[in-house]
């Protein structure tokens, strides 16, 4: 009989832990992933320097932004000093301005191109 009450206890511990601990820590992690690269893409876009980009593709990927689908746009970005760089941006689009973003459409962007590397930020991407 003591043997079944320690199991039970185990598990009970077990799904309280999972419950109070584990959950809502991951719900944290995943609700604080890519908020760095948001927050680099909003300073982007207040401070960077304005350019045209051709898109060559665009990927959809699994993931939602606040009920917006994210895409990887592979772009070449026509820099102000008319070099062209390609680089691949994970963004968030408003689904009805999908049609807009198509490979062989110009979209507008801004970069910077820092310490922190070259940056890019779509004009007209979902930053919530």
């Amino acid at each position: 009989m003591n043997a079944t009450w320690i199991g039970i206890a185990i598990a009970v511990f077990s799904l309280l832990t999972l419950l109070f601990i584990t959950l809502p820590l991951l719900r944290r992690g995943l609700r604080d992933s890519g908020r760095e690269e948001r927050t680099a893409a909003k300073r982007v876009l207040t401070v960077g320097t304005s350019a045209r980009a051709v898109i060559r593709s665009i990927e959809p990927t699994n993931a939602r932004l606040g009920g917006e689908p994210v895409v990887i746009l592979e772009l070449d970005v026509l820099m102000t000093d008319g070099s062209t760089r390609r680089i691949d941006v994970r963004t968030a689009i408003h689904s009805v301005h999908i049609p807009a973003f198509q490979p062989g459409q110009e979209i507008n962007v801004k970069y910077e191109d820092g310490a922190a590397g070259f940056v890019v930020a779509v004009e007209g991407a979902y930053l919530p």
